[in-house]
């Protein structure tokens, strides 16, 4: 008899992230191999059908749905840095948590978590009251409510105050830097699938990965996120399930990891 799975991960994607006639192409295949979906909220990236349409098919596979909020930045993806107060911060990730937990609401579901796209994630990850400001969303719309973000550094006493749960979240298809942070890419690298599945068993298995020079940095990750805007993301995401698979890692939803 095979042994039961000794380590468990959560594998997230970001989704939903067309707008008017263009789509991702992917979206719909990697629904069947993700567990939990980050969708588009319209300021980076989807439109309200696309956020509806989106929601009812995460719904339709048992997902667990996040809001996946942005800067108003359409043109750049929300991959570009903007000045923004710790207000500001509250009231867009407030807005954008709104319209895809009633689109959750409306499709019979709930939403799970939150978590910042691109350039304001990697300013929340830094960014002490940025942090604080969307775990202030977050609880304002559901005190159950989970907050993605790069590591638990703010996690106690700022994020703790609000109730939010922060998930450490680790990013197989994304370069690190030697300290840590993520190397933000302003258009999607192809990466061979091969490799990003190596390194996503390096982070469930071993809780480090390779920085860009050879280092390597802790990643103490509950869940590894994949991006549908990446080139063959879904033979990404087929190469990692099985990968995981082979070294007995199981991959659950957080709602099923507790």
């Amino acid at each position: 008899m095979h042994p039961s799975p000794l380590v468990s991960t959560d594998l997230n994607c970001d989704i939903g992230e067309g707008f008017g006639r263009w789509r991702m192409p992917a979206d719909a295949e990697l629904m069947e191999l993700v567990t939990t979906v980050n969708v588009a909220a319209g300021f980076h990236a989807g439109d309200p059908s696309t956020l509806r349409a989106t929601v009812d098919l995460a719904a339709g596979h048992g997902l667990d749905i996040g809001a996946h909020v942005a800067l108003p930045d359409l043109v750049g993806f929300g991959r570009r840095r903007m000045e923004i107060s710790a207000q500001e911060a509250y009231d867009l990730a407030l807005y954008q948590i709104g319209a895809v937990a009633g689109f959750a609401r409306a499709a019979g579901t709930t939403l799970t978590h939150v978590k910042p796209h691109g350039a304001l994630y990697v300013m929340a990850s830094t960014d002490r009251a940025l942090a604080e400001a969307i775990a202030r969303a977050t609880a304002a719309v559901g005190p159950a409510l989970r907050l993605f973000l790069l590591d638990a550094r703010f996690a106690e006493p700022v994020l703790a105050a609000y109730g939010v749960r922060v998930e450490p979240e680790g990013f197989p298809d994304l370069a690190y830097a030697p300290d840590g942070g993520l190397v933000l890419e302003r258009t999607k690298e192809p990466r061979p699938p091969e490799l990003v599945a190596r390194r996503a068993v390096r982070m469930a298995t071993g809780h480090t990965v390779e920085a860009t020079d050879g280092s390597a940095v802790p990643v103490h990750a509950r869940t590894l996120c994949l991006h549908s805007d990446a080139p063959d993301a879904a033979a990404t995401a087929r190469a990692v399930r099985e990968a995981l698979a082979a070294h007995d890692v199981a991959v659950r939803p957080l709602s099923a990891l507790g």
